[in-house]
């Protein structure tokens, strides 16, 4: 088993390593000089002289070659330390990044963790009355929902339950001008405004989770133990829940792990269309001021949360599956 783990930590690292690359690459594609765009307009409007950009250049690098930033972005990265934001200058991009990190995991842990526990039920209840009103709707409604992308389910979201219906506020983290006065307070208007995108958050992944309890439930309920358990005069429940959809739940559980770093995406247009105040409103920000440490930042906390999780997701394989365990021994 520790051979295992240690053999995937090595494949994580590697491909870690390549995912820097990348990261290091994709800022550098968008259009526009950096420095024209966040020095120059200070040039043209007579605040700074030539000499004081090109020190200004040499202060974030930029005077380097790509292959020195590159080493120096890779080293930077071991060493916790990503730099200064230029949008937000003279702050680190680590602290910023934290700051923003809770209200982000405040939409997603609950919107996941609602997500794998309808899906669970649901798909085993749909696989398990196969051919029912409720497989025929989760199956028609997933196939529908495939096809509108979250930020148009979350904008209409907002169009009915915060305009035409309104129960949830139109958008932001916290009421505006209001002082709380005790952390109660501050945790009933946080919920308040985060209920609506973690709703939409959680209706995104749901049906694609369900489908896919659903249609792994349906392959194990053919499966020869299964008829065994039934013939041992066990109670249909208790083969449904305890012995079919244990081992169905396999699959779910490894999209729910994998999921998490396209649930972070979906995160960035939701947070913008509510006007979130988390890291994807944040990534947005980096992208149009061509804030590189931030930006790049961001990536590296998307690319090591979404490994570990997959990490995570191996580790857990083997203790639900014994069979994992056998094969890896």
């Amino acid at each position: 088993m520790w051979r295992f783990i240690a053999g995937r930590a090595f494949q994580l690292f590697f491909t870690f390593i390549v995912a820097l690359t990348v990261i290091f690459v994709i800022p550098r594609l968008l259009p526009g000089d950096p420095a024209r765009f966040f020095i120059g307009e200070y040039v043209e409007m007579g605040g700074m002289t030539e000499e004081l950009v090109n020190e200004l250049r040499e202060r974030f690098g930029l005077n380097k070659s790509y292959l020195e930033q590159f080493v120096l972005f890779v080293t930077n990265t071991f060493q916790g330390y990503f730099g200064v934001s230029w949008s937000f200058f003279p702050r680190e991009v680590l602290p910023i990044i934290l700051e923003r990190l809770p209200w982000t995991l405040a939409l997603m842990v609950p919107a996941r963790i609602l997500s794998f526990l309808l899906a669970y039920f649901m798909g085993t209840m749909a696989a398990w009355k196969r051919e029912g009103k409720l497989d025929v709707m989760l199956q028609f409604a997933g196939l529908i929902s495939v096809a509108f992308p979250i930020f148009w389910a979350g904008a209409m979201m907002l169009v009915i339950f915060s305009y035409y219906i309104p129960i949830f506020p139109r958008g932001g983290s916290l009421t505006p001008g209001v002082v709380h006065q005790d952390p109660w307070s501050f945790l009933t208007d946080a919920m308040y405004h985060a209920a609506l995108p973690i709703i939409t958050l959680t209706i995104f992944s749901f049906f694609i989770d369900a489908l896919v309890m659903r249609n792994t439930m349906v392959t194990v309920l053919h499966e020869d133990y299964i008829l065994t358990a039934y013939a041992k005069g066990l109670p249909e429940r208790t083969v449904i829940f305890k012995h079919a959809a244990r081992n169905a739940m396999l699959p779910l559980i490894t999209r729910v792990f994998a999921g998490i770093g396209f649930l972070i995406t979906g995160s960035i247009f939701i947070e913008n269309v509510f006007s979130y105040a988390g890291t994807g409103s944040l990534m947005v920000r980096s992208i149009f001021y061509r804030d590189f440490p931030l930006l790049q930042g961001l990536f590296v906390l998307i690319t090591a949360v979404t490994l570990f999780s997959n990490f995570i997701a191996d580790i857990l394989y083997m203790f639900l599956d014994p069979r994992v365990r056998y094969l890896r021994g």
